[in-house]
C-alpha cells in the first residue's frame, strides 16, 4: 500500500525513536509497559492506515475553509496527522481520555494546527460553543462506543455539522461492542440524518464501514 499521507521520515524521526525509548524504558522503569509498544504498532498497522486514508480521501470534499474539526478518540494522533498531511490547514482538536496516548501524541505531533485535549470528545455535543455549524466531527472507532450512547450523541448533533463515523464487523474482539453486518445496518442504528457518503472497505478478513452524514 502506498502511504499517501505519511512520509517515510515520520517513521524514522518520530515512530522508531519512540519505540526504542519505550523498549529501553520498560526494562528499567514501570511507568510504561510493553503493551504500549504493541499499541503503537497497531496504530500504524496496514488496516489502520487504509482506514484513515479512506476517511481523509472521502471527507476532504465536505470540509469548508471555516470549519473546525474534532477527532473523538484520537489515540496517538494518526487521524489528525494524516488530515494535515493531505493539505488541510483547519484547526483540528484531538480529544483523548488516555493520558499516555496524549503524552505520545505530543511526541508525534508535527503540525501546529493540531490541538490536543484530555477530554471525552462526545461532551462537545452538550456544548453550544462546540456543537456549532462550523464543525466536522470524526470518530473512526464506533465499534468501541455503546450503540445507545452513539445514537444519543448523534440525536443532539447540530443538524448542519458533518460527522464521519466508522465501525466494522469484527465481533470476535471483546472491546468491540458496536459492530455491524453491513454499512446499511450501521446506518439503521443511527438517528435519521442526511447521508452524504456511505461505503464498505474489505481489509484482510474483515469489513470496515464508513458513513459521512449531517
Amino acid at each position: 500500500m502506498t502511504m499517501k499521507y505519511i512520509a517515510p521520515s515520520f517513521f524514522e524521526e518520530k515512530v522508531l525513536p519512540l519505540l526504542s525509548f519505550l523498549y529501553t524504558d520498560t526494562m528499567y522503569s514501570d511507568k510504561y509497559d510493553y503493551f504500549r509498544i504493541k499499541d503503537i504498532l497497531d496504530q500504524f498497522s496496514h488496516s489502520q492506515l487504509v482506514s484513515k486514508q479512506w476517511a481523509v480521501d472521502e471527507l476532504s470534499t465536505y470540509i469548508e475553509q471555516e470549519d473546525s474539526i474534532a477527532v473523538i478518540g484520537g489515540w496517538y494522533g494518526l487521524m489528525s496527522h494524516m488530515l494535515c498531511e493531505s493539505g488541510i490547514t483547519n484547526t483540528i482538536m484531538d480529544y483523548e481520555i488516555d493520558e499516555i496516548c496524549i503524552d505520545f501524541h505530543y511526541r508525534f505531533k508535527v503540525h501546529d494546527n493540531i490541538m490536543i485535549e484530555y477530554k471525552d470528545g462526545f461532551e462537545i455535543f452538550d456544548s453550544k460553543e462546540h456543537n456549532g455549524n462550523d464543525k466536522v466531527i470524526i470518530c473512526t472507532a464506533c465499534e468501541h462506543i455503546d450503540q445507545e450512547d452513539l445514537y444519543g450523541y448523534m440525536s443532539i448533533k447540530n443538524p448542519y455539522a458533518r460527522v464521519l463515523l466508522q465501525s466494522n464487523n469484527m465481533y470476535d474482539i471483546d472491546s468491540h461492542i458496536n459492530c455491524h453486518d453491513s454499512v446499511d445496518h450501521f446506518i439503521e442504528t443511527l438517528p435519521d440524518m442526511s447521508v452524504l457518503y456511505k461505503g464498505t472497505k474489505k481489509i484482510g478478513d474483515y469489513e470496515r464501514y464508513m458513513v459521512i452524514a449531517k
